[in-house]
C-alpha cells in the first residue's frame, strides 16, 4: 500500500471519528450555528523525521495529532481560534509563512494535514515549523 493510501486511511478514519465526537456530523442548528453548514475540518499531524532523508525516517510511533475545525473553531486543537484565524487570513495552511527565527539545528519534523486541505512539508526542526506556521501545528 502506498504511503498516502496508508496515511489517508489512518487519519481519515480519525477525522470522521473526531467530527462525530464533536457533533460536526449532526445536522441541525446547535447554539445558533447551522451544523449542516460546511465547516472546515483538518486532521493535523506532526511526525519526527523526513520523507526524503533516509538517515531521518518518519517515526510514526512519536507522531502528535490534533483535529481542528473552523467555522466555528473547535476540535481537539488547544489553540483552535488562533489556528483558524491564521488559515483564514492566509487562505490555506500552505500559504501561511510567518518567517520567524529558525535555529540551525537539524532534527527534522514533517507536518501533515488531511481533510479540508491536503498538506505536507518537512522542516529542519520543530521550532522552525512552529515559527513558520504559528498556532496551526502547536499542539
Amino acid at each position: 500500500m502506498s504511503f498516502w493510501k496508508n496515511f489517508g486511511a489512518v487519519v481519515g478514519a480519525a477525522v470522521v471519528a473526531g467530527a462525530m465526537s464533536t457533533g460536526a456530523a449532526h445536522a441541525g442548528v446547535q447554539d445558533g450555528v447551522d451544523a449542516g453548514a460546511a465547516a472546515s475540518v483538518y486532521k493535523l499531524t506532526v511526525v519526527p523525521g523526513s520523507m526524503t532523508d533516509p538517515q531521518w525516517p518518519l517515526d510514526w510511533s512519536k507522531a502528535e495529532s490534533a483535529t481542528l475545525t473552523c467555522d466555528p473553531a473547535g476540535g481537539s486543537h488547544p489553540q483552535a481560534e488562533k489556528a483558524c484565524e491564521l488559515i483564514a487570513e492566509s487562505g490555506s495552511i500552505a500559504r501561511i509563512a510567518q518567517g520567524a527565527y529558525c535555529p540551525r539545528i537539524y532534527s527534522p519534523v514533517t507536518a501533515f494535514s488531511v481533510g479540508s486541505e491536503k498538506y505536507r512539508e518537512t522542516y529542519s526542526n520543530r521550532w522552525c515549523l512552529n515559527s513558520d506556521k504559528g498556532a496551526v501545528f502547536q499542539f
